[in-house]
């Protein structure tokens, strides 16, 4: 069984991601994982699961990292018997290597439906040139991403899809996670495309087309002429009341950021409403 992973920093926007997890996990028949990444080596793990340290050849580093292991140990406890329910199992685990690391490194051993992650929308000075914390997922996990800000979310009965099918293409394969969650949620999918062009009619056709090829059922389609895409995806979304909006991504690292910024990466840090990020290039 796969499960849902939450990454924590025990803040309460880390928590509030949690519970958006567990409103996913039952429907999606997955189990939750929270995951504290320690700003220690892959490597060096050992030290604070056993405590073994002893002898002039620990250093102070080391003893600090080892008592602050074993605090986030019982916090983590904590957070298990806190949020578990009847119906969603809720574990947690701890991961040497650092943020990013961290993530990647638990996904690599442990087969993982996703990642929720909390965020305030903000990137710090620190963060511009590798992007915040929602913006690094995005770009390197092989795994969907889901961003939720400090709002208050609903049951997912409407599910708003954005697409750019003048500039961008779109398989099958890309469609497969959409499709999963939305029969699972049994919401109503959304199909979005902001056209700068004025045939309406041919972009109608043309989502028609990519949802039937996609294998979609419950579905509607829309075409919107705005110069600003990601507002008027928002504004859609917010008016239609939905629990949820997905982007299909290829973002970049590196210069790539800087040149052509992630669409999914701007829409995190405005929406409101949960977004869900899937990388097309690792699909």
């Amino acid at each position: 069984m796969k499960n849902i992973l939450v990454p924590t920093d025990f803040s309460t926007l880390s928590q509030h991601a949690l519970a958006f997890a567990i409103s996913l996990a039952e429907p999606l028949k997955v189990r939750v994982t929270v995951l504290h990444c320690e700003e220690v080596p892959m490597g060096d793990m050992s030290l604070h699961l056993s405590g073994e340290a002893n002898g002039s050849s620990v250093s102070e580093d080391m003893l600090y990292n080892a008592q602050l292991f074993r605090a986030n140990k019982q916090k983590m406890k904590q957070m298990e018997r806190d949020f578990s329910t009847d119906k969603v199992l809720v574990t947690s685990q701890q991961f040497g290597g650092g943020f990013l690391k961290g993530i990647m490194g638990y996904i690599d051993k442990h087969p993982t439906e996703m990642v929720v992650i909390g965020t305030t929308g903000q990137e710090s000075i620190q963060e511009f040139f590798s992007g915040n914390h929602t913006e690094q997922l995005i770009e390197h996990l092989t795994v969907p991403v889901i961003s939720i800000q400090d709002q208050q979310f609903h049951p997912i009965e409407d599910i708003v899809l954005g697409l750019d099918i003048e500039d961008e293409k779109y398989t099958k394969k890309a469609f497969a996670k959409v499709k999963d969650i939305c029969e699972a949620l049994g919401s109503t999918l959304h199909i979005i495309d902001v056209t700068r062009t004025k045939d309406d009619e041919k972009m109608m056709s043309l989502l028609n087309k990519i949802a039937k090829i996609a294998g979609l059922t419950n579905y509607m389609v829309d075409v919107i002429e705005d110069k600003n895409p990601k507002q008027a995806l928002l504004e859609y979304a917010e008016g239609t009341d939905a629990g949820l909006i997905i982007v299909l991504s290829e973002a970049k690292g590196g210069l790539q950021r800087f040149i052509n910024h992630s669409f999914a990466a701007k829409l995190t840090k405005k929406s409101s409403i949960p977004v869900l990020t899937i990388n097309k290039g690792h699909v």
